[in-house]
């Protein structure tokens, strides 16, 4: 486990990859006094050593948001203290398709978004915003005028290498969508959470056209393509090639 203070009051705490993928999961902590506020909780085990983390610190949670209903977003919910959590309200269209339905009951939200919605957390002053692209479901959130987290909008290994965006082609057209509008947003610094800040309006808007041009090259072919063909109008590669064959799964 990774620690980084981004400023005073706002840490991430970023997890290596599991069983050999590049995804390394984010868990992105507001802290007040001794209040804490989690944004996304990641696996059972990343939970506990956040948790544990903050409570040798004095440090307890207060509040929690779950920007999507994946596992690697919500998981840690079953292991942390009951507390108030925000999420869609578009959130069991996401659990009816990927979680069992005995396990639902750990992931409800307490909160539901329906729309836009200004939450106060002491210093901290944040807008959730729905945001339907990756999943049905996600929630950005905008930090003190300065941040967004952006859930799976944007992909990135650890290191900053661009990763794949989701390639179900049940999503596909909704994730163009959406990553449009995040243009909007290019002059803030981006929190994925899957990878490191990324902040600098050119590279952000370079980073967004790359998958669209990636998408858009599936969407438009009436045959199944290749890799190299679907990057082709990109000007990067992504680090994960190998999850473009499931485009066609």
């Amino acid at each position: 486990m990774i620690k980084r203070e981004l400023v005073s009051g706002i840490v991430q705490y970023m997890f290596e990859p599991l069983n050999g993928s590049h995804f390394g999961n984010c868990i992105t902590a507001l802290i007040d006094s001794n209040k804490v506020l989690l944004i996304d909780t990641g696996y059972k085990e990343q939970a506990l050593l956040v948790f544990e983390d903050l409570k040798s610190n004095g440090l307890y949670i207060e509040k929690i948001i779950i920007s999507h209903f994946h596992d690697d977003h919500m998981q840690g919910l079953k292991v942390l203290p009951k507390t108030t959590v925000y999420g869609s309200k578009e959130y069991k269209s996401t659990l009816d398709l990927w979680t069992e339905m005995e396990e639902h009951k750990y992931f409800i939200p307490t909160t539901l978004i329906e729309e836009q919605v200004s939450v106060d957390f002491g210093k901290h002053h944040l807008i959730l915003i729905p945001f339907p692209g990756h999943s049905l479901c996600t929630v950005i959130t905008k930090i003190d005028d300065q941040y967004i987290h952006i859930a799976d909008e944007l992909m990135f290994s650890i290191d900053g290498k661009p990763l794949l965006p989701s390639t179900d082609p049940n999503c596909i057209k909704r994730h163009i969508e959406s990553l449009k509008k995040l243009k909007e947003y290019s002059s803030y610094t981006l929190l994925p959470s899957h990878g490191s800040k990324i902040r600098g309006k050119e590279k952000i808007e370079k980073e967004i056209d790359n998958r669209i041009a990636y998408f858009n090259a599936i969407v438009s072919s009436n045959k199944k393509i290749s890799y190299e063909e679907a990057i082709k109008e990109c000007d990067c590669e992504f680090l994960d090639s190998e999850g473009h064959e499931h485009v066609y799964d």
